[in-house]
């Protein structure tokens, strides 16, 4: 997974998502505040096996990956 530098293909990917992103909080009314907190794929496909963590009273919102999954 990437750090920095960003190449331009994954720079459009990463401004389309948080256009995407603003909509769908402003559909839902969920916002999401995160420092840092941003994993970028370096190949595609490379999220196919990825979900979010559901845990609506901790407030945290984080990917799990295939194969760190406890199911």
């Amino acid at each position: 997974m990437a750090c920095a530098p960003v190449n331009q293909g994954i720079q459009a990917n990463y401004d389309t998502f948080m256009r995407e992103l603003t909509q769908l909080s402003r559909l839902y009314g969920v916002a999401i505040q995160s420092v840092g907190g941003v994993i970028l794929a370096d190949t595609q496909g490379e999220f196919a096996n990825m979900r979010y963590v559901t845990d609506i009273s901790s407030g945290d919102l984080y990917p799990e990956f295939a194969d760190t999954r406890k199911d």
